[in-house]
């Protein structure tokens, strides 16, 4: 959980990618979510790539309105679907910002 200065309405979120096997599909196998209110409630974020940096895809979702109780406790959460061996992806780094 990240702690807010203030209440929190909208998000930033980047992160860090690589598939170790397979191609994952952005915003259907690697799916990222924000919560202001310590994790009640989730609210989906669509990420869009920026390129790549040392073998990292760079991923990014800026100025999603969140749902959710108004709060100063963030979190981030980010889900990998259909992994196998055929596919597989592996998040490197995340950071989560606020307004």
């Amino acid at each position: 959980t990240l702690t807010a200065a203030s209440a929190v309405t909208k998000a930033d979120v980047v992160l860090t990618y690589t598939n170790g096997a397979g191609t994952a599909t952005i915003n259907t196998d690697l799916i990222a979510s924000v919560s202001r209110d310590n994790g009640t409630t989730y609210t989906a974020v669509t990420l869009a790539s920026q390129g790549t940096t040392g073998g990292h895809t760079i991923l990014t979702a800026h100025d999603v309105t969140l749902g959710g109780t108004d709060s100063q406790q963030m979190r981030w959460k980010v889900a990998t679907i259909n992994q196998s061996v055929s596919k597989d992806t592996r998040i490197h780094a995340v950071s989560l910002g606020w307004s």
